[in-house]
């Protein structure tokens, strides 16, 4: 208020308010994700204790087996082997043991995947491992049956370019 005369008084209105944009809100949310992410990954991020080998990813169990595997090829301790492997809760362990050899022979480890394929051959000896549907049984070839042929890989024979 304002005084013009002693017995005058002028009112002035309040000042119009300003029109805020809600860049303040947007602010805030991406200052809110950013100290949550890096409140959640880096001062106190989720520690996993005694959680078993079958919660583990994909890519861990396939370096879980690959560890099984590489210590049963230097020990030969098919029965710790075993047990290890049944930690993991594969449906057929023999079937992805072999898998898991292919694709690492195909990255070009071969110390790895013949230790893969060792332990995949051995569990498929043990009675366990076999497969007990009529399926998979192959009949067994006689004296008169011709020898099973065996696929090979054959490169193409390399010719000159004129």
């Amino acid at each position: 208020m304002t005084m013009l005369n002693d017995t005058q008084e002028v009112r002035t209105s309040p000042p119009a308010p300003q029109k805020r944009s809600p860049l303040y809100l947007l602010t805030g949310l991406i200052l809110g994700l950013i100290l949550g992410l890096v409140y959640a990954w880096v001062i106190n991020p989720v520690i996993y204790e005694d959680t078993t080998p079958a919660s583990l990813g994909d890519a861990d169990k396939d370096f879980y087996r690959s560890t099984i595997a590489q210590v049963y090829a230097h020990t030969g301790d098919l029965e710790r082997a075993a047990l290890r492997l049944a930690l993991l809760e594969d449906e057929d362990p023999v079937y992805t043991l072999g898998v898991q050899a292919q694709r690492v022979l195909a990255e070009g480890q071969e110390a790895e995947a013949r230790a893969l394929a060792l332990l995949a051959s051995v569990l498929q000896g043990l009675p366990q491992y076999q497969q007990t549907t009529t399926e998979s049984v192959s009949p067994q070839p006689t004296a008169t049956d011709p020898p099973p042929s065996i696929p090979t890989n054959t490169l193409p024979i390399p010719t000159s370019t004129p």
